[in-house]
């Protein structure tokens, strides 16, 4: 509950000092002090925006008790709130959009402001001058200075709308859009912080690794390349948060890199904040999928010299969204909406990996050294040579070398002669599933409440361990599979519900829940 220090009531609160008694008094009083302090300053939810502003009259003198209403242009939900005595007015945790504004005084003229803009972490300043006449007379207001921002210092920028699907995004996700701002690196570092420093918050819930702050440790992040994030530690990859925020599933997007209010208080980067998509009195949707394909393009140098394909690249992004409201006329003080959007990645993806084998001469127990050529078994005394299982082994489950040069990351590893290198493409399979629910309801003009739950399933075949020589069931001799999986099932929930409760009165209340599963299988 944050309001102005004007809209409040002054207090003093006396503390004794001294025994126990007095140390159980100190601690109220202390929880008393905060409370007080906390209420004494402007509201600012990290998934919301407020409204302020002075109403007066022709001649500049302030007028309270002014009613103000404001009303979202989507969903034609409505709050008021009255003029203090000094004439101030505010609308706190004012969720995102487009909105008109009235402003009502008995002897005045109606007062019009239209399509306003609201932006997450932001103040939307109105002041609004009213003239002598009728409340029936209607006059439409042009405001200036709402662009300016009198009630904190954040450096930051919100991406919305238009500009929000336009913009290209790695992986369609919004976390491409933190490394756009002013004071951030390409790796995602802000104005010299450590990359593992920034908070990521989705409808004001906290989506923060747990693990390593930047998901690109442990897990990938995804916004590092074109697959959506399933290259694990690249180079310049932004850091993002645990679960995905598809393009088509976001309202806003808002990225604070200084400067922060006391509402972000979690560590000393950049703070992004991710607005859900909601549902408006219109039914509206989307349908899309991003094919990109590699089997025209041409094969490596490499690979040709040792006559390997060229490895499949083909991947797949698909989904849908669809908004709007449950039932179209008030149940419970007012309209209930639904926003949904779902998006699934495949990516049958594969790979061209080198190990080095022994060549044929080895396997037989021939070794070359220096140019010359020793047979094991001249050189053992009991006339074995090499190891008859040694030698069993190799001929089951070791390839023919197919590549004499070795190759450069694995030329330290073999010498061309007693081995050589073996390149084979291993399938490297990627498929994910998302998923978010969005439900807002308007319980009259004092109160709204709204909730989303994101799920998200991701298998990833890594090359990390790969099999060339048929050892695990299901595997051929020659042909490299992957025997190692990443996955990851994380799922996030959040619920809020705002109220006035009088004219200078807001209590937001907010819970978010946010599970981080993710595995290393390797074999």
């Amino acid at each position: 509950m944050r309001q102005p220090a004007a809209l409040l009531p002054r207090c003093s609160v006396t503390c004794p000092r001294g025994s126990l008694a007095a140390i159980a008094s100190l601690t109220v009083c202390l929880f008393l002090l905060l409370a007080f302090a906390v209420t004494a300053s402007y509201a600012q939810s990290t998934a919301t925006g407020t409204i302020v502003g002075t109403v007066t009259d022709a001649s500049g003198a302030v007028l309270p008790e002014a009613e103000v209403t404001i009303t979202n242009k989507s969903t034609n939900s409505s709050s008021k709130t009255v003029s203090n005595n000094a004439g101030h007015y505010i609308f706190v945790n004012v969720d995102p959009g487009n909105y008109d504004m009235r402003v009502t005084k008995q002897g005045f003229q109606t007062a019009v402001v239209q399509d306003q803009v609201v932006a997450v972490g932001k103040s939307l300043t109105e002041d609004v001058k009213l003239s002598v006449g009728s409340v029936q007379q209607e006059i439409t207001v042009e405001t200036t200075g709402t662009e300016l921002q009198t009630m904190n210092a954040t450096v930051g920028n919100d991406v919305r709308g238009t500009l929000l699907e336009s913009l290209p995004a790695v992986g369609r996700d919004v976390s491409t859009f933190a490394v756009l701002q002013p004071g951030v690196s390409p790796d995602g570092s802000v104005a010299g912080t450590q990359v593992d420093q920034s908070t990521f918050q989705l409808d004001g819930g906290q989506n923060s690794s747990d693990m390593d702050g930047s998901q690109q440790v442990y897990t990938p992040s995804f916004a590092n390349d074109p697959s959506g994030g399933v290259v694990k530690n690249q180079i310049g990859a932004p850091p993002t948060g645990v679960m995905p925020t598809p393009i088509d599933s976001v309202e806003e997007f808002k990225v604070n890199t200084a400067n922060q209010t006391a509402d972000f208080n979690s560590s000393s980067g950049a703070q992004v904040q991710v607005v859900t998509k909601r549902g408006t009195n219109s039914v509206h949707g989307t349908v899309y999928e991003y094919y990109l394909d590699n089997n025209f393009n041409a094969n490596t140098w490499d690979n040709n010299l040792s006559g390997t394909p060229l490895p499949s690249f083909h991947y797949s992004r698909f989904g849908a969204a669809l908004g709007g409201p449950v039932i179209p006329k008030e149940i419970l003080g007012g309209k209930t909406y639904l926003f949904g959007n779902y998006e699934g990645f495949r990516w049958p993806n594969s790979v061209t990996q080198e190990r080095v084998v022994p060549t044929a001469a080895m396997e037989a127990g021939i070794l070359t050294v220096n140019g010359t050529q020793y047979d094991l078994k001249t050189l053992d005394p009991r006339g074995i040579g090499i190891d008859p299982v040694v030698q069993q082994l190799w001929t089951k489950f070791e390839p023919k070398p197919n590549d004499p040069t070795c190759g450069a990351l694995l030329s330290k590893y073999c010498d061309t002669v007693n081995t050589q290198g073996f390149k084979t493409n291993v399938a490297i399979p990627q498929k994910s599933n998302f998923g978010v629910v969005r439900l807002d309801h308007d319980f009259g003009s004092r109160m709204h409440f709204n909730s989303s739950y994101r799920y998200y399933h991701l298998t990833r075949a890594t090359a990390d361990q790969i099999d060339i020589g048929g050892f695990f069931p299901g595997d051929t001799l020659g042909t490299g599979s992957s025997i190692s999986n990443r996955p990851q099932v994380p799922w996030f929930f959040v619920a809020g519900l705002t109220t006035n409760i009088t004219s200078n009165t807001t209590n937001d209340f907010h819970y978010s829940y946010l599970r981080n599963y993710w595995q290393w299988g390797t074999s």
